[in-house]
């Protein structure tokens, strides 16, 4: 059990993508509700469709993308229902996830246009999503913040959304304690940012995928190396001075897998946490479509180099490289096998699990 169900989320999450898709988390994307100006946050959280959740998990049944936890439940694998476990199960969600909009000044390589505005424009030259959220989304949100213990902000770049900004001032007004978790690429920084930290209970999840200048610009499309490492002493020390957690998020891909242990004692001296999101897509860009040779390759010179790191852990980011060797040993086995690698689109759904059209 994780919590007071098996899976809390559908009784203290509300996760909000930036389609307008309401649902009880990232898996059950596309089985939830949808926001709208005749549908309510409010509507949404007493409505059908959460309601189905939270009957079946009572019953310790899983619907629709649940199955997937619950594989991995039986498996004895970290399921992504233990990240609902600590969280408050009340009347109103304790914890809300959100997606605004996409509007990034990024045009990174491993992400879409789903997720970037900038590559939705130059790269697949197609037309700006529809803004979906506006100001009264940020007046029904009053009714939620009192209620919440975290708010986790993810979906483009937040710090250059004006939706997200505007929401960010209410908190502040609020409930200026509430623990706001960002993802951000670190490369924007304004008075208004400065504003924002100095007003609310910011921690940053910061995303830095090679410490070699030229190699972080050839990822970070339109980022600048020089930026970002002045912008992450600003956000380092507005961190460190207030006891708030700061962490790095990596992403290993073919291009830059060989870097991955050097994170950990640049993490040590910079005082972060360190976590790898192995990414699926694209898949010319994923390790896990490597042949077989290739990533044992990789996976013995993560070994090598790992095995020379001093055994001073402070952050306790030794484990989590780890949890990515041990990730990339089971990717070799799979490849040894010829097991067929589950194949994702742009929006991060399983192609597979698609209807025909």
């Amino acid at each position: 059990m994780y919590g007071k169900y098996t899976c809390n989320a559908p009784f203290n999450n509300m996760y909000v993508q930036l389609t307008g898709n309401v649902s009880p988390c990232w898996k059950s994307v596309g089985d939830g509700d949808t926001w709208s100006k005749d549908k309510s946050l409010m509507d949404i959280w007493r409505g059908e469709e959460f309601q189905k959740y939270r009957d079946a998990l009572m019953q310790d049944a899983f619907i629709f993308r649940c199955e997937e936890c619950k594989i991995d439940i039986d498996n004895g694998v970290y399921p992504l229902a233990k990240a609902y476990e600590n969280f408050p199960v009340n009347d109103m969600p304790s914890m809300m996830e959100i997606e605004l909009s996409n509007q990034c000044n990024l045009e990174c390589i491993m992400c879409s246009g789903f997720l970037s505005s900038g590559i939705r424009k130059n790269r697949d030259k197609l037309p700006p999503l529809p803004q979906i959220y506006d100001k009264s989304f940020i007046e029904q949100m009053k009714e939620f913040i009192p209620h919440l213990t975290e708010l986790r902000v993810n979906g483009g770049e937040p710090f250059a959304q004006k939706i997200l900004l505007d929401l960010l001032d209410v908190v502040s007004e609020i409930k200026p304690e509430l623990h706001v978790h960002i993802a951000t690429n670190g490369t924007v920084y304004n008075k208004r940012v400065q504003s924002i930290l100095d007003r609310c209970n910011i921690h940053m999840n910061i995303s830095i995928d090679s410490l070699i200048p030229e190699r972080y610009e050839q990822i970070r499309i339109n980022g600048s190396y020089k930026t970002l490492m002045k912008n992450f002493k600003i956000f380092k020390k507005y961190h460190h001075d207030s006891g708030k957690s700061l962490s790095v998020m990596v992403n290993p891909m073919n291009m830059n897998w060989d870097e991955m242990v050097s994170f950990i004692p640049w993490s040590t001296r910079n005082r972060v946490n360190i976590w790898y999101n192995t990414i699926l897509y694209p898949h010319h860009l994923t390790i896990r479509n490597l042949p077989a040779k290739e990533i044992g390759k990789i996976v013995n010179h993560m070994e090598e180099e790992s095995s020379k790191l001093s055994s001073y852990d402070p952050m306790g980011n030794l484990p989590i490289l780890n949890n990515l060797i041990n990730l990339l040993k089971q990717w070799h086995l799979d490849a040894l096998s010829e097991i067929d690698i589950p194949k994702y689109d742009d929006a991060g759904m399983l192609i597979n699990d698609k209807e025909p059209q």
